[in-house]
């Protein structure tokens, strides 16, 4: 009986290997953009990037072109609105 539970034991503890160590993923570094836009019912229009040039500029003002404004935001937020967007390089 002894001997069956320490086979048993050894068994166990030998098919159990340590997992592999992992390395660090890096994050890919995002750019918070500002753009104002008007809400115009259920879309975003008349973007303009406020703190940012260029490329990242043109990405936040195209995402934000493509933002599906909930009806009651709309109707609670008549107007011109600023809204942060994250860039990936």
């Amino acid at each position: 009986m002894f001997l069956t539970v320490l086979a048993a034991t050894a068994a166990l503890s030998s098919s159990y290997a340590s997992p592999a160590p992992q390395m660090p993923v890096a994050a890919a570094v995002s750019t918070a953009v500002l753009v104002d836009c008007q809400v115009s019912g259920a879309n975003l229009t008349d973007c303009k990037a406020v703190d940012a040039d260029g490329t990242q500029a043109a990405e936040a003002v195209k995402m934000a072109a493509q933002v599906e404004v909930p009806e009651a935001f709309a109707l609670a937020n008549p107007g011109r609105i600023l809204i942060k967007m994250n860039v990936n390089p």
